[in-house]
């Protein structure tokens, strides 16, 4: 199976796509899409632990990682707007609980404004095991809960994660296809000597199929709005990646 897996980007790459990206892109078929981010305990602890990263500046890495798929595909891009932390309970299970639970302590509607910004989706992130998925998504709602997830055999995938809930958000949907190379797909794939266990194969490529493709494509405007530039949602990732790490 040929596996695409992006690795966490550093910032110098992530600027030097842009400026080469950006000339490709057709202005008028840009769509920004306005992030608040929130992160609770676990992800701060997990995100200066593992990572030694201030937890804004993880997520902005996360966020940014996903981006980088969504506009090479799909001229979609993301800005945050917004950092919110917020107090998961520990004993929550049930992921529609843990996700009424942020979307009440950060005050979250689809549309709301901050600093006159209009926001569109909130990305909650957590690492809170006892969950027991590794993300969600509510299209109605606008919102992605996305769990720290770190396997053997495979490394960071948060990003996998992330890009798989969000294009969730464009009507993309589960698959089930043994050998199909998809970020949507979660059908078992095998991890090797020396672990031996399966993960779903979203969390091992970042690639969409032709139909998903077809699918978010269609749907793409369905979140942010169309960006005359072609360049706000670009620069505007780019800044908060940047102020995050200077906050740290």
């Amino acid at each position: 199976m040929n596996v695409k897996k992006t690795i966490l980007p550093l910032l110098m790459l992530t600027l030097a796509f842009f400026v080469s990206m950006t000339p490709l892109v057709s202005a008028s078929s840009t769509y920004t899409v306005n992030l608040l981010v929130a992160y609770d305990e676990e992800w701060t602890s997990i995100s200066i632990s593992r990572y030694a990263y201030d937890p804004k500046v993880f997520a902005a890495i996360i966020v940014d990682d996903a981006f980088f798929e969504f506009y090479v595909e799909f001229y979609i891009t993301y800005r945050i707007i917004a950092y919110r932390s917020w107090d998961s309970d520990d004993s929550v299970t049930n992921k529609d609980v843990m996700m009424n639970e942020v979307i009440a302590e950060t005050g979250f509607t689809s549309g709301m404004f901050i600093g006159g910004i209009r926001v569109d989706v909130l990305v909650a992130f957590s690492d809170q095991e006892s969950i027991g998925v590794y993300g969600y998504s509510d299209n109605s709602l606008g919102v992605l809960l996305v769990m720290e997830t770190y396997l053997d055999g495979v490394g960071q995938a948060t990003d996998n994660v992330f890009q798989h809930e969000l294009s969730h958000l464009y009507g993309a949907t589960d698959e089930w296809i043994e050998g199909h190379t998809c970020v949507m797909n979660v059908y078992p794939y095998w991890i090797d000597f020396p672990y031996y266990y399966y993960v779903p194969t979203a969390l091992v490529t970042n690639n969409w199929c032709s139909s998903q493709t077809a699918t978010i494509m269609s749907n793409r405007g369905s979140w942010g709005r169309n960006d005359p530039s072609g360049l706000g949602g670009c620069m505007g990732t780019v800044w908060h990646t940047l102020k995050a790490i200077m906050e740290w």
